[in-house]
């Protein structure tokens, strides 16, 4: 009676001390990918093939992973076998998955195939074999027992983790259960790094575009810069030859259409003068101006120079410009901020057909606004928009009305709208034909702590 409970006690205690050689087994393996920060699927295999083996007694291990596009099956990894093993078997011994000889009788290969387990407990009872190079490498040994574990990225089978051993072994439920782990740990950590590495090349190209945007516009700043000084020459020799034939005495001679011909040279320059004006603040829109992006702007004092500029052509109009309500201060750049105002205040006394043009400034109240932003409004009583034109007026050059109608060049709200942008701010309007408009514009505040950076 004492020996049978000595033999339990002894058996208990080798289970268990397997039970704990595979935890830690598993502890290793964890460890080990958890350190891996990559994808590589070869290396994350080699790290584990060792403990995989050393801690569950095999006596030779081979990682095998399908190469595509030609499906090959290479030996990334070994264990217990020669170093030169791995070089001459995948120069020198070549194998195809899919090949009949390997698809029927190799356990890696169905392992692969099958997407399970493989377990051989006696390989002289299967009809199934290894190649002729591994067999005659391990000579004058031979494999009983072989368990092939599949590697399984994606739910698609990419190589197995493959142990042998010399002597019969039992692969119980435990055992089965470790090597599912191994798997599944080795899968997470692959699976993982791709994640990361596909984070990392869509961040590391991101930047790589914001530089070729940043260079792009610095090229495209330049060219305005230079194309709009080019083009102002030939625009003042023109205007100069037609000053001289227009000062000349001869000129009463001219016919009808020869004057005529020379009023649409006056105009066109002064129209292609404006157009070259309105591209170069479209470019200066979203530049940045050094130490000048942050300002503290008073919308308040801004308003009083935005309507001493305007003056003549208020008073030309007969308009009126009134501040409904105190405006708060906001963060920006003055003159860009003094443009938005310019452009819309403008616009309200130019579109109207109204003896007294009324343009009219307030701060608005709206729960959907984000806290860190204020909501501004200019009101007007002209002409106003149909619905169907609200967002094609933001376009560049676009244009409701002829030349004859209304003077510009349709580039106003295109710089009003890229300014806001700049800012991530955002400008709508409220408005129908004959009804006037309310364009609403959205700037950044100023907090109570300090500037909103």
């Amino acid at each position: 009676m004492q020996l049978v409970t000595k033999q339990k006690f002894e058996l208990k205690q080798t289970n268990l001390e397997k039970t704990l050689k595979r935890l830690k087994a598993i502890e290793e393996i964890s460890n080990t990918c958890s350190d891996l920060f990559t994808s590589d699927l070869a290396l994350a295999a080699h790290k584990v093939l060792q403990p995989f083996c050393e801690l569950t007694d095999a006596d030779y291990g081979l990682v095998f992973l399908v190469k595509d596009p030609d499906n090959q099956l290479c030996v990334e990894a070994t264990y217990g076998l020669p170093e030169e093993y791995k070089e001459i078997r995948n120069k020198e011994k070549i194998l195809n998955l899919y090949s009949r000889d390997i698809r029927d009788n190799w356990p890696s290969a169905r392992a692969i195939l099958k997407k399970q387990i493989v377990l051989i407990k006696n390989m002289d009872q299967m009809n199934m074999s290894f190649s002729k190079y591994f067999m005659d490498t391990i000579k004058p040994k031979k494999v009983v027992s072989v368990a092939a574990v599949p590697i399984i990225v994606n739910d698609k089978a990419v190589g197995t983790i493959t142990k042998y051993y010399v002597a019969p072994h039992a692969f119980d439920d435990e055992e089965l259960s470790f090597m599912r782990t191994t798997a599944n740990i080795i899968t997470n950590t692959i699976e993982k790094n791709y994640l990361l590495e596909a984070a990392k090349k869509s961040e590391k190209e991101l930047a790589q575009a914001n530089d070729i945007l940043k260079q792009v516009n610095q090229e495209l700043d330049l060219f305005v810069y230079i194309a709009s000084h080019d083009l102002r020459e030939p625009l003042r020799t023109i205007e100069s030859f037609v000053s001289v034939i227009q000062d000349d005495p001869g000129t009463s001679k001219l016919n009808p259409k020869q004057g005529d011909c020379l009023s649409r040279i006056v105009k066109a320059t002064q129209r292609m003068r404006n157009l070259i004006e309105d591209l170069t603040n479209l470019a200066r829109a979203t530049r940045g101006v050094k130490d000048k992006e942050h300002e503290i702007v008073n919308l308040n004092m801004l308003l009083t120079e935005v309507n001493f500029e305007l003056t003549a052509y208020i008073q030309k109009r007969n308009a009126d410009v009134i501040a409904l309500n105190k405006l708060p201060s906001v963060i920006g750049n003055k003159e860009k901020i003094k443009s938005i105002f310019k452009n819309l205040i403008s616009n309200g006394i130019k579109f109207n057909k109204s003896n007294k043009p009324l343009v009219q400034i307030s701060m608005v109240g709206d729960r959907l606004i984000p806290s860190d932003k204020v909501c501004i409004c200019i009101e007007d009583n002209g002409i106003g928009i149909d619905r169907e034109y609200h967002d094609k007026i933001f376009d560049l050059f676009q244009r409701l009305h002829t030349q004859e109608e209304y003077e510009g060049t349709g580039a106003g709200l295109a710089i009003v709208k890229k300014i806001l942008e700049k800012y991530n701010c955002e400008i709508w309007l409220q408005s129908e034909s004959n009804k006037g408009s309310k364009f609403f514009f959205t700037l950044v505040q100023r907090s109570e702590m300090g500037d909103q950076r």
